[in-house]
C-alpha cells in the first residue's frame, strides 16, 4: 500500500498446501475478536502473548484526530482526517465507506489505546473484513505502517544523511490487483519526494477470492530471521524476507490501518471492519535482534 497519496530473499507459495480452501476456514461466520485462542500464525513464531482483541464498534472511533486513547482513529499522519459521513454502525463491526480508513494510532504519529506491535519481537496480528462487492475496481487495504514514518521524521538514523528515511511497511492484504489476495513487504529509503523502494515480487495470489464473506488476513514477523509470513483464514500463503523486510524494521513499532479506497474511483462499495487480534512474542537475544530507537510508549498490553 503506497502512503495513500504519497542478506538474501526468500519467496513462497507453499506449493502443497491446497489453496481452494482458503476462502473457508475461519468465514463460517465465527468472529476473531470473540476467540482468544492463538492462531497458527502466532504459534509458528511463538508470538502467544495478547496484546490487544477487539470488535470494532462505531463509538470507538474518534473523528476529531485529538482523543488521546482510542481505539481507532479516521485519519493517519500522512493524509488528511476523514470524516464520520465515510462511517457507519454495522451489526458486526464498523461499516467503512468508500474512502475511509481506521488506524490504532492517532494521526499525530502517537500511540491510541492499543500497544504498537514492536519490531524488536515476534508478532502476529490479522483483521477480520467483508466487502459489499467483489468488483475489480475495490481497494481495500489491511496494512502496518511504523509510527515513526510522520512529519517529525522519526524515521531518520544517525549516521544516515539529514532527511534520509528508512522505513518498512507491510501489507498484509490489499485488493484489486488479481483474483486472489495481494501482500506485500516494501522497504523504503530516501528523501522526500525521491523515495526508493523494493518489495517482494509475486505478491498476487491467482486463486479467486470471495471478498464478500468474512475473509481473516493475517501476518506474521520475526525479528531475528527478518521474515514475514502471510496468512488467509487461518492458512499460510506467501512469505518474504530480508532485502524485502530491511534491518530497520527492528527499530520500528507498528499500528494497523484498515482502509477502503478504488484504483480508478468507477465503483463504489463498503467495507465492514469486523474485528482484530494481535499477539506478541519475547524480545530475542540481543545478538540476533537490536533494541527500537525513539520508540513511543504504548499504552497498555506489553511493556
Amino acid at each position: 500500500m503506497h502512503a495513500l497519496s504519497r542478506s538474501t530473499w526468500h519467496l513462497g507459495l507453499l506449493a502443497a498446501l491446497c489453496l481452494t480452501g482458503q476462502a473457508r476456514g475461519q468465514t463460517d461466520g465465527a468472529l476473531i475478536c470473540e476467540d482468544a485462542t492463538p492462531p497458527p500464525g502466532a504459534r509458528q513464531v511463538d508470538a502467544t502473548q495478547p496484546l490487544f482483541r477487539d470488535c470494532p464498534r462505531i463509538g470507538d472511533v474518534d473523528f476529531t484526530g485529538k482523543a488521546d486513547a482510542r481505539k481507532y482513529y479516521s485519519g493517519v499522519s500522512f493524509a488528511p482526517l476523514k470524516g464520520s459521513g465515510l462511517y457507519e454502525p454495522a451489526a458486526d463491526g464498523v461499516r467503512i465507506k468508500r474512502g475511509g480508513l481506521l488506524a490504532t494510532a492517532k494521526p499525530t504519529a502517537h500511540p491510541g489505546q492499543f500497544p504498537l506491535l514492536r519490531g524488536d519481537r515476534p508478532f502476529y496480528i490479522e483483521a477480520q473484513v467483508a466487502l459489499s462487492s467483489n468488483h475489480r475496481d475495490h481497494f481495500p487495504a489491511v496494512w502496518l505502517m511504523p509510527i515513526e514514518h510522520n512529519p517529525r521524521m522519526e524515521d531518520v538514523y544517525p549516521p544516515d544523511p539529514k532527511g534520509f528515511e528508512r522505513w518498512f511497511e507491510l501489507d498484509i492484504d490489499e485488493g484489486g490487483f488479481g483474483p486472489g489476495g495481494h501482500h506485500t513487504a516494501i522497504s523504503w529509503t530516501g528523501i522526500y519526494p525521491n523515495y526508493k523502494k523494493i518489495q517482494n515480487p509475486n505478491p498476487t495470489s491467482k486463486e479467486p477470492l470471495d471478498r464478500t464473506r468474512p475473509n481473516v488476513f493475517g501476518v506474521s514477523y520475526s525479528p531475528d530471521t527478518l521474515t514475514v509470513r502471510w496468512w488467509l483464514n487461518g492458512r499460510q500463503v506467501l512469505e518474504a524476507a530480508h532485502p524485502y523486510v530491511p534491518e530497520i524494521a527492528r527499530r520500528q513499532n507498528f499500528y494497523l490501518i484498515v482502509s477502503a479506497q478504488s484504483h480508478k474511483n468507477v465503483s463504489d462499495y463498503q467495507m465492514t471492519f469486523m474485528g482484530v487480534r494481535a499477539f506478541a512474542g519475547d524480545v530475542p537475544p540481543p545478538s540476533r535482534g537490536a533494541a527500537p530507537l525513539n520508540r513511543p510508549t504504548p499504552t497498555g498490553g506489553l511493556p
